[in-house]
């Protein structure tokens, strides 16, 4: 009996958490209760979205106030606003593969649901012929618009809503400046991508705080630096490669440089020759042919 009351509770439990999306999305103007509820049965319209327009914004509060009058109490909202959008009849999947490539392009793991596009304005079919135009702060939002351009440079707006995940870096506890980037200071998660502040760090290795990071924090490119393995006024050693022969000198750095950089550096003659970084304090140069 008590196995029956604690499963009870774990199906109400689960119900009530389930929260209203951000977006829905309808192939017609009217918004039907099926669209949230999933339940074709007791199916009505409760909004209708204007002709010519394409897309809907209502109050999540008085949204709840009618799932709750139909019945449909398990409902949360997350945020203040709910948006219903009307898909376009046209055929969009050209932009819709251009914009997930560009994700995937500056996302190496991210995992793309889906993909949405709607023209802001009323056009018969996409031309065959166009250029692709986004803004780099695309890549931080969820949510947001891009265009393209034809032969006659016209330019047609449209709005793309994306749904995915991807890995992220938050910190684990507080980092100090300086302090080396490792899964010891940062733990990796993954989490539905909405908007960022500046692109979350993907990769860790080579890596220190560019400044303090509280613990908890979603760690971006502007967090850190690359560790340097040469400073710049250091004395390195330069390993000087000719045929089956190696032959080993000092130098002093006159640029800092990481892995595999291109740096200046000054033999003790006071000539200036250009170095590839290889190992801490340690650089390469070719001799000359």
């Amino acid at each position: 009996m008590k196995k029956l009351v604690v499963l009870l509770f774990v199906l109400v439990s689960l119900q009530a958490s389930e929260y209203l999306k951000e977006e829905y999305f309808t192939p017609t103007n009217d918004i039907n209760l099926s669209l949230i509820t999933h339940d074709v049965r007791n199916d009505k319209v409760i909004y209708r979205i204007e002709r010519d327009r394409y897309l809907l914004r209502v109050s999540s509060k008085k949204l709840l106030h009618i799932l709750q009058q139909n019945g449909y109490r398990r409902f949360k909202a997350k945020r203040s606003y709910v948006t219903f959008v009307k898909l376009s009849p046209i055929d969009l999947s050209p932009l819709e593969q251009k914009l997930a490539d560009y994700f995937k392009k500056n996302y190496q793991k991210i995992d793309i649901h889906s993909i949405k596009i709607i023209p802001k304005m009323h056009i018969q079919k996409l031309p065959k012929e166009f250029t692709f135009k986004v803004r780099s702060v695309t890549l931080l939002r969820s949510h947001g618009t891009l265009s393209i351009i034809t032969p006659q440079k016209h330019q047609i707006f449209f709005e793309y809503f994306i749904d995915a995940t991807l890995p992220v870096y938050k910190s684990s506890k507080k980092i100090l400046r300086g302090e080396v980037l490792s899964l010891r200071n940062l733990t990796k998660q993954t989490i539905r991508f909405e908007r960022f502040r500046a692109l979350p760090m993907q990769q860790i290795s080579a890596l220190q705080a560019k400044h303090h990071i509280t613990k908890g924090k979603l760690v971006t490119v502007r967090d850190v630096e690359r560790i340097d393995l040469v400073r710049r006024g250091e004395f390195v050693s330069v390993v000087l490669k000719e045929s089956d022969l190696e032959i080993d000198m000092s130098a002093k750095a006159l640029q800092a440089g990481g892995l595999n950089d291109i740096i200046l550096i000054q033999n003790r003659r006071g000539k200036k020759l250009r170095a590839k970084v290889i190992g801490k304090n340690l650089v390469e140069i070719k001799a000359p042919r």
